[in-house]
């Protein structure tokens, strides 16, 4: 789960992208303008001990293209006893190796990501103050400007791409601070909305920042209900097949 980060926003450039074009998102602009504190995570602590293959994965596999698609109606229709017995048959081994390739592929993610983490401080491209996701991989590939890999031998490369972050308004702490008489409930009908119960509103928010006379109330608001969600890594496998 992506770690998430009380901020300091830059609130006079905000403005100024928001005077620009109103539609921005605010949750987006406001994480680009934020500075954030970065909790360091001690890299590779939550890293599983790799298993060896067992004996039932490899029997598994093997036997899974002898069960693999024998029962195949081409019409809706009731399955008899041995078309179920054969179904649950596929199924297990199908569930098993699953199970076993899924654990793997994390894995292959877990090692990439670290190779990128050390190509990185080799090229001196982070310090302490880089900012980290929770697994402890740096933060420094953004969306659209991936981390890349070549692969000898193929025209096939690695990446390690970004989802841009955002910053998330709790209600439930706005509702907190509200019940707390912390913040009036003018302040919290101001940026909220009823639906099923009341939920943040960001285009209220938006609309108060561009109010001179309401913004320093946006700015205590968002500074108290709104954190910084950082983008998630991934790992990629790019080019022709």
């Amino acid at each position: 789960m992506a770690t998430a980060i009380a901020p300091t926003y830059d609130f006079d450039k905000a403005v100024v992208a928001l005077q620009a074009d109103t539609g921005t998102n605010l949750g987006a602009l406001l994480a680009e303008l934020a500075t954030t504190p970065d909790p360091k995570v001690r890299k590779g602590a939550d890293i599983a001990t790799v298993e060896r293959v067992g004996e039932t994965l490899m029997r598994n596999i093997a036997e899974l293209p002898t069960v693999f698609n024998r029962v195949d109606p081409t019409t809706k229709r009731a399955l008899n006893k041995t078309e179920l017995a054969k179904l649950l048959e596929e199924k297990e081994r199908i569930d098993a190796v699953e199970k076993a390739t899924k654990k793997r592929k994390e894995r292959i993610h877990a090692i990439l990501s670290d190779h990128f983490d050390v190509i990185a401080e080799r090229q001196k491209l982070v310090s302490e103050d880089t900012p980290t996701d929770d697994k402890g991989h740096y933060l420094i590939a953004a969306k659209g400007a991936p981390e890349t890999q070549s692969i000898a031998g193929s025209d096939r490369y690695f990446t390690r791409e970004r989802t841009s972050d955002t910053t998330v308004f709790s209600y439930q702490t706005l509702l907190a601070l509200y019940e707390a008489r912390e913040i009036s409930r003018a302040d919290y009908l101001a940026c909220t909305r009823p639906v099923r119960t009341r939920e943040i509103d960001e285009d209220k928010l938006r609309r108060m920042l561009l109010s001179k006379k309401l913004r320093p109330r946006a700015q205590r608001l968002i500074s108290m209900i709104g954190t910084v969600k950082r983008g998630r890594l991934s790992i990629n496998l790019r080019g022709s097949k």
